[in-house]
């Protein structure tokens, strides 16, 4: 408290304390004036009512009046109000003439009289506004005041001016008068406020934090508290739902602009200048200067901004529609005419949300140019389509819309889709700029339209401008990741213009040929240049996918997956969703290969989510191709049935992509013993690929696949001869292909052999890195060795004997998955019959030998896992693990695990 002369400045709980002594004083016959001032909200009304409810609890007569603008002009109606509910003389309450000076010496003598017999006290709440003869009747009851029991409080903001400040002043030269100014609560204050609301002891950080947050103003600061009290409680300050209350009750007085200072200050959303804010309002310059240092000293604002966020907001929902627009409006206009920044102009109008002048389209453009360059790509979005209408030359028109075809692609590419039309009307009549061929390729390449990409890029290679190098080579890329490499194609189905040998190109066509001869040292020495030398981009995307894919093609995904990272991180800084969702799903695909199902399967539907399948184009064929593959492998066909029942565009199937959804469909029908239905999409594929030099590999191992199907029909000789001719074109190119094949063969092969063979297969899959197919050949491997122990089922998680050109594999990829056996590999047994009908039938199983599913959980019991470990690694749940280790013991004749790892080794050696 600071003290001078009788002048304090106190807190409000300070204040509360002087003022129930100053009623004390007053009771006993010392009759005073006190004057309370301070902010906004600072507690003075609060502290007067307090007063008068405890000086009516004491016996004391309160009387009470409020000053009004409205009622300002009529005389003495502040002391209507005092004498409305009194026990006055009627003729003193009716007196007609209230001019004449003997009726407020009537009131006054009528007051001091009641006053030397009876506590009394009177309050006047907004003194400013009270009428000049209630303010005369003051000062006469304050001369006379001395030897009386009568207590006056008066109070009024000390932060605006009022028409009677000369004469309220001169309560100051009177005896028994005290100003008190209330100062904001200290940290003890706002912790004594918390202590009281939440009935115990509170952090000392939060304390702090809320006395930061209100700048110590009572009415913040207890919505704060109250904020708090209705949260979670975890120590952080909330500034919710209260605090926005008060901040409007804080503004809402009618008789000042301090709403309308605020509102333009929210509308220019930081400092602001006074200058400016009057341009927005109807109120002087100096007269918002000082409403803004009352908004500073109040708590609402810090350094001429809100003080929080929520208050802004708070003060932008009190604002109809029309009013916000219109204020938007106006801080657009006077930006532009000031010379402000053209973002900033353009926020305004596109807050403003209304069809803007003519003046305003170059400045939209110009703020959207710069928002691309800044990675806030929804904003500038929100500024071309806000412009589009107001375009009054078609080449600003058409420039927009080309625009909006970038901006579009790189969050939601389906709303490129309304703006491709005119830049086709405009290609066709040859006013495109080289930016607006982009552009268009883009979609066509997104859609899978062919036709559009060539003529487009036809009309580009015309064009005087020559083609960057760069780009021309991930335009070439691109088409190849959706059209595959142009070698074979028909002449029509190519680029118009062939690009020419520089070195660009010639990493081009070393790194398109990965998909056919996937780890060979110049697709791999290509990739890594793209991937260094491309940045990721609007054209870029397809080539940094190509030269990924052909790192995981040759055995290198660790370091692909280092690439889909960085790359993502760039993606996600540039607010690029569609990049997003390309390498989240090349990052699937890796986890795929590495027989990571589920993590690949969550990957996978996670990027699926980032667009809508509209906004995938012909690309949603990619990830919903690995959930399929992921769902087999896990033996969650339903699921797999669901993924395939997803709508696709019809031009996915003319495309790399449909071939890839289509090989995947067909490996599901496998998986669920439709060999006929496999045998149409291979075809399909084969159809496809049909145009492709026939000795050349291809980036589908269709023949293989075919031979697959054609192994679950029971045609042997079809299915070895399309193995045979896949190894043909494999052996030195294409390890995955290589590998597909040699499993096939082994199904047609005599028992001598079929060992060998797969041993190679696994060979060859683990050093192309493709851990899942390692698996799935390791797992035949252990259930034909099963078959010939015996003719039991009973599997093992590794086999007893991997051939010597298997061995030395990491044990990860022999890990199990949910369902042992192949999840899409033709049934063994009757395809060996089929062979060798001579074979004789297994023997009837030992009840006493473990089933598959049995053994499978007792190993890993054995191994430390849990149930609940045991059930995520088998994908089953919980009380599935605890049944099959029920019989299990029940089987060997034991009573828990202790005595498990010995009987397995007994009867399951491995």
């Amino acid at each position: 408290m600071t003290t001078v002369g009788n002048q304090f400045q106190m807190s409000p709980d300070a204040a509360r304390s002087f003022l129930l002594d100053q009623l004390d004083r007053s009771r006993r016959g010392n009759g005073r004036l006190i004057m309370l001032s301070g902010g906004i909200a600072s507690g003075k009304t609060c502290l007067q009512n307090e007063l008068f409810d405890h000086a009516e609890d004491q016996g004391s007569l309160t009387l009470s009046a409020t000053g009004a603008p409205d009622e300002q002009g009529i005389g003495a109606s502040a002391i209507d109000q005092l004498l409305a509910n009194s026990p006055f003389p009627i003729d003193v309450r009716t007196g007609d003439d209230r001019a004449d000076p003997h009726f407020l010496r009537d009131v006054c003598d009528a007051l001091l009289n009641l006053a030397r017999e009876k506590s009394l006290v009177i309050g006047i709440d907004d003194l400013h506004f009270i009428d000049e003869t209630s303010l005369k009747l003051l000062l006469q009851l304050h001369r006379r005041i001395r030897s009386t029991k009568l207590l006056i409080v008066l109070n009024q903001p000390d932060w605006r001016q009022s028409p009677f400040t000369r004469l309220s002043a001169t309560f100051a030269r009177q005896p028994r008068y005290y100003s008190v100014q209330l100062t904001p609560f200290s940290e003890c204050g706002v912790e004594s406020l918390l202590k009281e609301t939440l009935n115990g002891d509170v952090d000392a950080a939060l304390t702090t934090a809320i006395h930061e947050l209100s700048a110590g103003n009572p009415m913040l600061a207890s919505a704060l508290v109250q904020d708090y009290q209705a949260g979670e409680r975890t120590g952080e300050p909330v500034v919710g739902g209260a605090y926005a209350r008060a901040v409007r009750a804080l503004l809402d007085r009618p008789d000042t602009e301090l709403l309308e200072v605020a509102s333009a200050l929210a509308i220019l959303d930081g400092p602001g200048e006074p200058e400016q804010i009057a341009g927005l309002t109807d109120v002087h310059s100096q007269g918002v200067g000082r409403l803004l240092d009352a908004l500073e000293r109040c708590g609402l604002l810090a350094g001429g901004a809100f003080r929080h966020p929520r208050a802004r907001t708070a003060v932008l929902d009190s604002l109809t529609p029309a009013l916000r627009s219109r204020l938007h409006e106006s801080a657009a206009r006077m930006g532009h005419e000031t010379g402000a920044p053209a973002a900033d102009v353009a926020r305004h109008l596109v807050a403003a949300d209304g069809r803007p002048a003519a003046w305003s389209v170059p400045v939209l453009r110009q703020a959207a140019e710069q928002a691309m360059s800044g990675n806030d790509v929804a904003f500038a979005r929100q500024a071309l389509e806000l412009a589009l209408p107001s375009a009054e030359d078609a080449d600003v028109e058409r420039s927009i819309r080309q625009s909006l075809v970038w901006s579009s692609w790189r969050v939601n590419p389906s709303c490129a889709a309304a703006h491709i039309p005119s830049l086709r009307t405009a290609a066709r009549f040859g006013t495109l700029d080289q930016d607006g061929c982009f552009a268009l390729m883009r979609h066509a390449l997104w859609q899978g339209d062919r036709v559009l990409f060539n003529e487009t890029y036809r009309i580009l290679s015309e064009s005087p401008e020559p083609l960057d190098p760069r780009t021309e080579a991930e335009l070439s890329l691109a088409y190849s990741w959706y059209f595959g490499p142009p070698t074979g194609q028909s002449a029509e189905d190519e680029p118009a213009t062939r690009p020419r040998s520089t070195p660009w190109v010639q990493t081009t066509e070393a790194l398109r040929h990965a998909w056919g001869r996937a780890g060979s040292d110049a697709s791999l020495a290509s990739a890594e240049r793209i991937l260094q030398n491309c940045g990721l981009g609007n054209t870029s995307l397809e080539a940094l996918a190509t030269a990924i894919t052909a790192l995981t093609l040759g055995g290198r995904s660790s370091t692909a997956e280092q690439w889909c990272a960085r790359l993502d991180k760039e993606a996600r800084r540039r607010g690029a969703v569609t990049w997003q969702a390309v390498l989240e799903t090349l990052r699937a695909g890796i986890q795929l290969q590495r027989d990571e199902i589920p993590e690949a399967a969550e990957r996978a539907r996670s990027a699926l989510d980032l667009l809508d399948v509209q906004g995938w184009g012909i690309s949603v064929g990619d990830p919903l191709a690995i959930m399929v593959y992921a769902d087999i492998s896990a033996g969650n066909f339903q699921d797999a049935a669901r993924t395939l029942r997803i709508p696709v565009p019809d031009a996915m199937f003319d495309t790399m992509v449909g071939l890839r959804y289509l090989r995947a469909r067909g490996h599901f029908h496998l998986a669920t013993h439709r060999p006929l239905a496999a045998v149409s999409d291979f075809q399909r594929c084969e159809h496809l690929l049909r145009g492709w030099d026939e000795s050349a590999p291809t980036p589908v191992p269709w023949r293989s696949d075919l031979a697959e199907a054609h192994l679950q029909l029971g045609n042997l000789k079809t299915a070895r001869e399309l193995a045979k001719q896949q190894m043909k074109l494999s052996m030195e190119s294409d390890p995955y292909a290589c590998g597909l094949a040699l499993r096939v063969l082994a199904f047609t092969s005599s028992p001598s052999d079929d060992h060998r063979l797969l041993g190679r297969a696994a060979k060859v899959f683990e050093d192309a890195g493709n851990r899942m197919e390692v698996s799935r050949t390791l797992r035949t491997i252990a259930r034909l060795q099963a078959q010939r122990q015996g003719g039991t089922a009973t599997v093992r998680e590794t086999p007893a004997r991997v051939p010597r050109q298997a061995t030395a594999l990491p044990a990860r990829v022999t890990s199990p998955l949910k369902r042992i056996g192949i999840p899409y590999q033709p049934p063994e047994d009757k395809v060996r019959e089929a062979a060798r009908p001579d074979k004789p039938r297994p023997a009837a199983s030992d009840p006493s030998v473990l089933s598959e599913a049995e053994l499978r959980v007792a190993q890993l019991a054995v191994r430390g896992y849990t149930n609940r470990e045991i059930s995520s690694r088998l994908f089953v749940t919980v009380s599935t693990v605890e049944q099959h280790l029920t019989r299990a013991y029940r089987k060997l004749g034991i009573r828990g695990r202790q005595a498990l790892a010995d009987e397995l080794r007994q009867r399951h050696p491995s």
